[in-house]
């Protein structure tokens, strides 16, 4: 899922910073596969810089492929204080004014080295990819000249209430509601500090401005690159199903213990060869538990999705809670595989039920919709073929970027 490498020969008319959150490489999440496609296509046609707020010293191994498209790429390694430390920069962080939520993720010396980048680049546009570092732009508005976007992946706010109503230890439920209540309110509020915010969906963006004195929405979708992710030969052998996800996220754990535990045993009183592949990295310990069962193979982290998708007749995503939208929908449709989904698992999509995708909850509906794209091949290459149509013109990368570089062009002129 690589993007195109850039290889410039000439100036560019921008200077465009990406302040990310993690690094955007490998693109084996998420949230590293929107951030990569997004900043190599980018990097196709302005000049680019990467200021990385990095989860661990792992990450800076990955600054050498991120230079290879852009021209400058610089870090900053999150780290444990001391208790004394910790309580001093929280503090301070609140006495700034900064939200209780972003106080793990606001570094003084990331915020100089934002505010040297944006000088010393001449920067037209920054972009701060995640709320969570919304803060920043306090050292952004050192240049006046410059353009400030917050993209959102998704409303922490959403995220988190969604989260805190799963079922999960108690401990773990006054963790997702402290949260929530620490999410609640200040991302409209600082949206309205950018000169533009973007949303994935149609969904967040009305959220976003329900809570704001009216902020400057654009919404740049997530998608899927389907140049190279072209529909495969239908899996005819076996009832194979595949469920793609972070498993150390917990509405990832979540879905994939719900559908074992409520749903599948339903599948498998009248499909009993179904095989269930559950593809992922980080599972947490309850989902790694899945693989003595026997009957469920658990096969993550890979170098190489393709081969599970080729042996999946169906893909699932069974999930009661998230943000955002979900790239592994994109994904499965590029591919040629149908997908059965809940609706908070395709919600903010522009797919349809019955058209682009079967959509299910309660688990007796989700099994029967599951057994009936099993037993029915016409409506799997139905599906299949509406779905691949939806991601070509609408949700392919090269399209969405488009978008995003026409938003850079009017804020650049504005």
């Amino acid at each position: 899922m690589e993007g195109p490498v850039s290889s410039k020969a000439f100036r560019l008319a921008m200077n465009i910073i990406f302040v990310t959150l993690g690094s955007p490489y490998p693109p084996d999440s998420g949230v590293r596969i929107r951030d990569y496609q997004i900043i190599t296509r980018i990097a196709a046609h302005h000049s680019v810089t990467v200021l990385g707020l990095f989860y661990s010293q792992d990450e800076v191994r990955t600054v050498a492929n991120l230079q290879q498209f852009c021209d400058r790429v610089d870090y900053e390694v999150m780290r444990p204080d001391s208790v004394w430390k910790a309580l001093g920069r929280l503090s301070d962080h609140l006495k700034a004014g900064r939200p209780l939520a972003t106080y793990p993720f606001y570094y003084e010396s990331m915020a100089q080295k934002i505010r040297r980048a944006v000088l010393e680049t001449g920067a037209n546009i920054v972009q701060v990819e995640h709320s969570f570092l919304a803060p920043y732009i306090e050292a952004i508005r050192a240049n006046a000249g410059c353009k400030a976007i917050l993209s959102l992946h998704n409303l922490g706010v959403r995220q988190y209430d969604g989260m805190r109503h799963l079922n999960m230890t108690a401990a773990k439920k006054a963790e997702f509601w402290l949260k929530w209540l620490s999410m609640i309110g200040w991302e409209a509020r600082y949206a309205s500090l950018f000169d533009r915010t973007i949303t994935v969906s149609e969904l967040e963006r009305d959220l976003l401005r329900s809570g704001a004195q009216g902020p400057a929405v654009e919404i740049i979708p997530n998608g899927c690159d389907t140049r190279t992710l072209v529909p495969l030969p239908e899996a005819t052998a076996g009832n194979g199903l595949l469920y793609v996800g972070t498993l150390g996220y917990p509405p990832n754990a979540d879905a994939v213990l719900h559908f074992t535990q409520t749903i599948l045993p339903l599948i498998r009183r009248r499909v009993p060869d179904i095989q269930l592949v559950v593809v992922g990295h980080r599972p947490s310990r309850a989902v790694q538990r899945l693989a003595d069962r026997g009957d469920i193979v658990l096969a993550g982290p890979v170098a190489d999705l393709l081969p599970y998708y080729r042996s999946a007749k169906v893909c699932i995503v069974p999930l009661r809670a998230g943000g955002g939208t979900r790239l592994k929908i994109l994904e499965a449709m590029a591919l040629g595989r149908p997908v059965v989904s809940t609706r908070v698992g395709c919600e903010g999509l522009e797919a349809r039920d019955a058209k682009h995708l079967l959509v299910a909850d309660a688990p007796a509906d989700f099994a029967d919709r599951v057994i009936q794209l099993l037993t029915d091949a016409r409506l799997r290459q139905l599906l299949c073929q509406n779905a691949r149509a939806l991601v070509e013109s609408a949700y392919d990368w090269s399209v969405i970027c488009q978008r995003l570089l026409l938003l850079y062009e009017e804020l650049a002129q504005s």
